[in-house]
């Protein structure tokens, strides 16, 4: 071997020792003799919607449809969630539960895809120079493109790459400190290059001030390979830093500590500390995603274990069945023991290997008898105290065992069980061979639960409280508003026994003061600018827009609310109502063009009317007058005298009948006017006396007619008139409108 290779810390930043920690068997050996090999392409790929930390994806496909390589299949939902897309062309077979790799063995939604063996991509869109790019841009191609962190926590990597804090470091994780898995080992030792320029883009959106990248003694090629192609590049500020090889060093609080010598306090994140750490793989795939405009789509998998004919890293398509992958490498069914998914230290064990290979899927080992010896039984703890020496974050594992088997949360939180990264040093440590990190995940999960019910019944608590505040505030109002109009109408009373004559028109009857003041705003609003230019009238299609246009911003406003109640309290399907919000706006704005076009639109011209139908009209304005005093005359004699109501009974009879001929008189002038000059006299006299007299029930007809639309100008004043649309409004203006409809509808009927 090169001498280069064998002395490492050439060159090597300062290091701190890692705390507590130990140094199982490594069995590395086995998966790195073969380079990285291409995964064949499965017939079949199976896609769990939750693939990472977070809300699962949510599917833009359905049954039958036809996809590309690297199309978007499933959208992200929240904040803390990644898109997920097609790792081939292919088919879309079904989208229905399947088995998932998880420890609980669980099913899940899937996506299933029908592979149609062309392997064809999709437009994909790459950004020619990152460096001329705005990061708030870049965050948003990595999120997209559905990359989540690939050491095995699976957290979104562009919630990391926009912090709220300035972050003036930036650590590349290579430690890969776990026995048996080494995907990022080959990684860095074939393409390092690419692991590099992933980290260049980092830096540039992060605007950090260098670049560690930590990588354990036990890859002398992988450091090799990253150090040439540093020197390679002139002017960077990114260094490798090489340290003793320990588990756990690869955790992200313990490789801070170890490049850094800071400690994250508890509860805190690296972020506050301006420091970012990010896995090498998910570089790679940065770079991926920037330069070539790929999602991602693949990760190195290491298929390693005893029960392998030919142990080695493969790239593999996301969805493909572990079972694929054993048939590749050459599984000795009579020789497995055990599958496991991840390390042996915090991997969990699959029953079934027909589960996907998923974007945190690093490492598949089938172990024999040899390699993975039944567990003994739990004994009594002994109280050695090795689990407290083994323990990376300085807890105190026997107090938390105690604690987490009397269910002792208060405790547990006391002694910081959530720093405990499940690392399993301590379960590996101790001789009476207690499952220590179960009982940890276990009273964990406890935890969240009991929390999350505490904060759902504290926000029904919190809704309750305000109901029962508004009510009573309701009700103050209420009684506020009787108080002041008892006060009023006694004080009336009062001004009526005592003969005086009120100050105001309001005190003395509101409601010809509401007459009055609707009187005095028609008059201003006829009067403004010479009376020609006061309100605009709207024609029916104007109206109706109008209505629309109020009814679509009404109901956006209350799903608006519904949107931001739901973002609240946390309770809701938050991505159903952001889309009917989107589709509200959308139809609003449509409407909103309309209604302005409409309104910009010149108002078509009335005909001018004819000196006939101005005569009818001043007949017809007279008759009325005459019938409204006849009437009243009428009213009066009723109380005076029976003899005189016969005579006026007749005159107000013959007045009406008058009215109706003159009201009748319009339409057939209307129709006549146009023939008046072809068509004599008596031809014109003999059309009106052709046409049949109007029944009673016409007669009704018509006016249960003219009374609907005289509601619906009503409601319609009403609704243009208020300062906001209520559902009140919008129920009467409906049902005026059907009222009307109605109405007419008969009308023709009859005739």
């Amino acid at each position: 071997m090169n001498t280069s290779l064998i002395d490492l810390k050439q060159v090597n930043a300062r290091v701190w020792p890692l705390t507590g920690g130990v140094h199982p068997p490594e069995n590395k050996h086995q998966s790195t003799g073969l380079p990285i090999k291409p995964a064949p392409l499965p017939e079949r790929l199976i896609l769990p919607l939750s693939q990472h930390a977070g809300s699962p994806a949510e599917p833009v496909v359905q049954a039958g449809d036809k996809v590309l390589k690297g199309q978007l299949i499933a959208r992200a939902t929240g904040f803390v969630s990644v898109p997920l897309h097609a790792p081939t062309s292919g088919t879309i077979k079904a989208i229905e539960p399947h088995a998932i790799p998880h420890p609980s063995g669980m099913n899940d939604n899937c996506i299933v895809i029908d592979s149609d063996g062309e392997d064809r991509w999709c437009e994909l869109n790459p950004i020619e120079d990152y460096r001329q790019t705005d990061p708030e841009r870049l965050v948003e191609v990595i999120r997209n493109a559905g990359i989540a962190g690939l050491g095995g926590a699976g957290f979104p990597s562009a919630i990391k790459l926009a912090p709220k804090n300035p972050v003036h470091t930036l650590i590349l994780n290579g430690t890969e400190c776990e026995p048996y898995i080494t995907a990022d080992d080959m990684l860095m030792r074939e393409r390092a290059e690419q692991v590099i320029a992933g980290a260049e883009i980092m830096m540039h959106l992060l605007k950090t001030e260098r670049c560690l990248i930590g990588i354990e003694d036990n890859k002398p090629e992988a450091v090799y390979a990253m150090r040439t192609a540093l020197a390679q590049r002139k002017g960077h500020t990114i260094k490798v830093v090489v340290f003793p090889t320990r588990y756990p060093s690869g955790g992200e609080k313990q490789l801070i500590q170890i490049l850094t010598g800071q400690e994250v306090p508890s509860g805190k994140l690296p972020a506050d500390l301006g420091i970012v750490v990010q896995n090498v793989g998910t570089a790679a795939a940065i770079e991926e995603a920037v330069v070539h405009g790929r999602p991602l789509i693949s990760r190195i998998t290491t298929l390693t274990g005893e029960a392998l004919q030919t142990p080695q890293n493969l790239e593999v398509l996301l969805g493909t069945p572990v079972h694929n992958l054993l048939q590749v490498t050459g599984l000795k069914q009579e020789r497995l023991k055990t599958l496991i998914m991840g390390g042996p230290m915090m991997g969990f064990t699959m029953d079934d290997a027909d589960v996907p290979v998923t974007k945190t899927s690093n490492c598949v080992i089938a172990g024999s008898d040899m390699e993975f010896p039944s567990a003994p039984p739990a004994q009594a703890c002994i109280r050695c105290g090795m689990c407290a020496e083994a323990c990376p974050a300085s807890l105190l594992p026997q107090q938390l065992y105690w604690h987490a088997k009397a269910e002792n949360h208060d405790q547990l939180k006391h002694h910081n069980l959530f720093d405990c990264i499940e690392c399993g040093a301590c379960s590996y440590v101790c001789p009476s061979s207690i499952p220590l990190v179960q009982y940890y995940r276990a009273s964990k999960g406890e935890i969240r639960n009991l929390e999350a019910k505490h904060a759902k019944s504290e926000r029904s608590k919190v809704r309750y409280e305000n109901r029962q505040n508004r009510l009573e505030r309701e009700k103050a109002e209420k009684e506020a508003r009787r108080k002041a109009n008892a006060k009023k109408a006694a004080l009336l009373k009062a001004q009526k026994a005592a003969g005086a004559t009120p100050a105001t028109t309001e005190e003395t009857d509101p409601v010809k003061a509401a007459i009055e003041r609707a009187r005095a705003k028609k008059a201003a609003g006829s009067s403004g600018a010479g009376g020609a230019a006061g309100k605009q009238e709207l024609t029916p299609e104007q109206k109706k827009l109008k209505i629309d246009l109020s009814m679509a911003n009404a109901q956006l406003k209350k799903t608006q609310r519904a949107l931001s109640k739901a973002e609240a309290t946390g309770e809701g399907d938050t991505s159903k109502l952001k889309a009917n919000v989107e589709m509200l706006q959308t139809q609003a704005g449509k409407l909103q063009k309309q209604f302005d076009a409409a309104m910009s639109a010149p108002p078509a011209a009335k005909p001018a009317p004819s000196p006939e139908d101005k005569k009818l009209k001043i007949e017809q304005a007279m008759a009325k007058a005459a019938l409204k005093k006849a009437e009243r005359a009428l009213a009066k004699a009723l109380e005076e005298s029976s003899a005189e109501t016969r005579a006026l009974q007749e005159t107000v009879d013959e007045c009406r009948k008058k009215l109706e001929q003159l009201v009748q008189a319009p339409s057939t002038q209307h129709a006549s006017t146009q023939h008046t000059s072809t068509q004599p006299a008596s031809q014109t006299s003999q059309s009106k006396a052709a046409k049949p007299a109007q029944t009673d029930e016409a007669k009704k007809l018509k006016i249960e007619s003219a009374m609907a639309k005289a509601a619906l100008k009503k409601a319609q004043r009403a609704l243009d008139q208020a300062d906001s649309v209520t559902p009140e409004l919008e129920a009467a203006l409906k049902a005026a409108q059907k009222k009307a409809e109605a109405a007419q509808k008969a009308l023709e009927a009859h005739v």
